[in-house]
């Protein structure tokens, strides 16, 4: 080979291994991006049980954190209290949503804060926080809600 066709052929080498590059990396995002959908999925799910007035559902759909922090009857009588003030939801929009480790009080994990801006008839200058953890079996479930 040449020196000039020796140049091209690493040339073309370098270029194939970035481009090669740039698609793992690009993989690695997409699983993100894949987890920042399913946890926004599973947030608005189960925000939506909240409007409809099903707070059963949404305790029972609740991590286990959340269900040991709260007894069934008093997680109801809290979010007829809320509604009561808010009035109905018309609607929500996501503000952004961000994967974390570590949430203030709790133990390492892999975490998601999900922030909507919602519509309530009431009240409609409010900020929502969903905190969700991926459980073992891989699913998402709501581990704190907040109203700001």
């Amino acid at each position: 080979m040449t020196g000039l066709k020796k140049y091209a052929a690493s040339r073309a080498c370098v270029l194939m291994l970035l481009a090669l590059l740039g698609l793992c990396l690009a993989g690695s995002s997409w699983a993100g991006d894949s987890q920042d959908l399913l946890a926004q999925s599973q947030a608005k799910h189960w925000l939506g049980l909240l409007d409809k007035g099903n707070y059963d559902d949404a305790y029972r759909q609740a991590a286990p954190v959340l269900q040991q922090a709260v007894t069934p009857a008093k997680w109801r009588q809290m979010m007829i209290q809320l509604a009561a003030k808010t009035g109905p939801s018309k609607g929500r929009k996501l503000l952004h949503g961000r994967a974390t480790q570590d949430l203030p009080g709790a133990p390492k994990n892999k975490y998601y804060i999900a922030v909507f801006e919602p519509n309530f008839a009431r009240q409609p200058k409010l900020l929502e926080q969903v905190a969700l953890i991926l459980g073992s079996n891989g699913q998402w479930r709501v581990a704190g809600y907040y109203l700001k």
